[in-house]
């Protein structure tokens, strides 16, 4: 009889302390005012997280990694917080429920990939270091309360150039890919297209690329051809606005954008109308019929 009123007592005991980390916890989500929240990451030379008030509480939601491209201006947020202020943007995509929420993560290189970097090393090359970052990443969205429904990538312009560092270096730390995007990137070299065939072609990552206008260019088409295969099919509905067409791969979820010339007018624009296409795409939210 004495045995079992100790284990009872025990029992109650790991109750009482159950019930006031959970009251603990619900108090402090109480307290939390839902919010869009940019929060510095500190790594390297900066980044920043944004995340949507619908989660800013805590949550679980899709990550997705904005890779800019040569950054020999030393810009500290490209994408967020300035620059394209990509997270005012899909911040209303959110409230009005056109998608799921979703966290954007920006980090900051200062590289370049071109014959003349002026000293600088290869953009999220030399120096950085994608498995450290995920690391730091993680960890400041589990202080958020977030946990993670899938990694995603979008990288810009010199990203996508240098073999080894940017994009190339990321997939080698997130090997498990929702998304793996680029926009305006460098078509000259077979590595690029060969990179794509080699490391997705018996997953299930959505592969999409845009290109500005430059359909006619030979590196492009040879690009094409290898990404895309002789034999395309059609993507479907596109924004006629921003886009002269759309190729996709037989029998997967590869995508090759062109943007019309006067629809999207600069390199920088580029990356911000994929980014709108992509979330409407792949993370839109979908009514139920009744």
């Amino acid at each position: 009889m004495i045995r079992c009123t100790k284990i009872l007592v025990v029992l109650l005991s790991a109750t009482v302390v159950l019930t006031g980390l959970s009251t603990d916890t619900d108090a402090r989500r109480r307290r939390c005012r839902k919010r869009d929240k940019l929060v510095k990451l500190k790594y390297k030379q900066g980044g920043q997280v944004w995340i949507p008030a619908r989660i800013s509480c805590g949550g679980t939601a899709p990550v997705i990694i904005l890779l800019h491209g040569n950054n020999k201006s030393l810009d500290r947020h490209p994408s967020l917080g300035g620059g394209r202020r990509l997270g005012k943007l899909v911040s209303k995509y959110v409230r009005s429920r056109q998608i799921w929420p979703v966290v954007l993560a920006e980090p900051i290189h200062h590289g370049a990939c071109s014959k003349n970097r002026g000293g600088l090393p290869s953009v999220f090359g030399q120096g950085f270091n994608f498995k450290v970052y995920r690391k730091k990443l993680a960890r400041l969205l589990r202080k958020q309360g977030i946990k993670v429904r899938s990694w995603s990538l979008m990288a810009h312009s010199g990203s996508g150039c240098c073999p080894g560092a940017g994009i190339f270096a990321a997939v080698k730390a997130f090997p498990r890919l929702y998304l793996y995007a680029t926009s305006d990137t460098c078509y000259g070299s077979h590595f690029y297209a060969n990179f794509i065939v080699t490391h997705f072609l018996r997953k299930r990552t959505r592969v999409v690329n845009t290109c500005r206008g430059a359909a006619g260019h030979a590196a492009y088409k040879r690009y094409e051809k290898t990404f895309i295969g002789k034999r395309h099919q059609r993507c479907g509905r596109i924004d006629g606005r921003y886009y002269k067409r759309c190729r996709k791969r037989r029998h997967k979820r590869w995508y090759a954008y062109v943007t019309k010339a006067t629809g999207v007018t600069s390199h920088n624009q580029v990356f911000k109308e994929i980014v709108k296409t992509l979330l409407y795409k792949f993370f839109r939210r979908r009514v139920r019929r009744r």
